[in-house]
């Protein structure tokens, strides 16, 4: 599978363009965020260009889970709030773009004790499988409700 660095570039008039290139195969991540680093100071060395924006795509041993996207609408989601671990109080949102309808029930509420929902919102639960964050690093303490978008 190819491997790309994406960059986005501003000009001076707030235009954006972009300039992707291939890497070639390395054994660790760290050699291609040095590659990426050395390309970029290189690349800054000639044009006027500012990177405002830089993307690794690096999708070797992923697999894709393989579904059919028949009747699927990218206009359908759901927002799930919680409550912020350590945060008092504080909530955060976490968007669920194209929910399957399977798991909406009839008021548009999101079901979050679905076994598929539970196990995608436990991956930003503090104490859960919790291998992401949310926006700024938060972790969440407890998924509290989850509503059908408009």
């Amino acid at each position: 599978m190819a491997r790309y660095l994406s960059l986005t570039l501003l000009d001076g008039f707030g235009r954006t363009t972009s300039k992707r290139v291939e890497f070639q195969d390395e054994i660790l991540l760290a050699d291609y965020v040095l590659n990426a680093n050395q390309f970029m100071t290189e690349f800054a060395a000639v044009s006027d260009l500012q990177i405002i924006k830089a993307q690794m795509l690096l999708d070797d041993g992923l697999t894709l889970p393989a579904t059919d996207p028949a009747g699927s609408n990218v206009d359908v989601g759901a927002t799930v709030s919680g409550y912020v671990e350590g945060g008092v109080g504080k909530k955060a949102s976490f968007k669920i773009p194209g929910i399957k309808q399977d798991f909406i029930d009839a008021q548009g509420n999101v079901v979050l004790t679905a076994p598929p929902v539970e196990a995608l919102l436990d991956e930003f639960v503090n104490g859960g499988t919790s291998q992401f964050y949310l926006s700024d690093g938060e972790e969440i303490d407890s998924w509290v409700a989850g509503k059908l978008d408009r």
